[in-house]
């Protein structure tokens, strides 16, 4: 870095959202971006889409904030993973959040990790921001995946929306 550099005025990073109200119900996953629900098995990746991952819903993103789609403790959050996080709920579902197929690629251009891993986070707390812009300029489809790790521990995992939803709508009811 040279002596002017230090003049230079760097790029502002995005100021954090505002956390969404989201009254948490027992046994539910709530959407954790603005878009179009969509069943899991429609996502163009093939590892979410077969459900290997867990079992959960899609979303076609219109916003560009994730926010937590439960309460709990972050236990994956930013690098090297701009593109994903994971979250141990307090009601019991693990659950990964996939922004867009491919993403990795990127290495975190285009991403804003607004949590840190190990911090306990309510429901409607934002937790990551995304270009859908730049992830299209990068050739990648912008889904955002919602896969509840644990599936196998449940006794159900079913979506309980489709079409439009908003951050903290009900998307995914489990039974213990």
């Amino acid at each position: 870095m040279g002596f002017f550099d230090r003049f230079k005025k760097q790029p502002a990073k995005p100021a954090k959202p505002e956390a969404v109200a989201v009254s948490e119900e027992p046994g539910f996953v709530y959407a954790p971006v603005e878009g179009e629900e969509i069943e899991l098995t429609a996502v163009s990746d093939p590892v979410f889409g077969s459900g290997a991952m867990g079992k959960g819903a899609g979303f076609k993103p219109t916003g560009e904030t994730v926010y937590a789609p439960v309460g709990g403790t972050l236990v994956a959050c930013g690098a090297p993973n701009f593109h994903a996080l994971a979250i141990a709920g307090d009601n019991g579902a693990e659950i990964l959040i996939h922004v867009g197929v491919d993403t990795v690629e990127m290495k975190g251009d285009g991403f804003t990790v607004y949590a840190e891993k190990g911090a306990h986070v309510a429901a409607g707390t934002p937790l990551l921001g995304f270009s859908k812009k730049k992830i299209a300029a990068a050739g990648h489809d912008d889904v955002v995946i919602m896969a509840l790790t644990n599936t196998d521990d449940l006794a159900s995992v079913e979506t309980v929306a489709s079409g439009a939803v908003k951050p903290g709508d009900k998307a995914v009811k489990f039974a213990q």
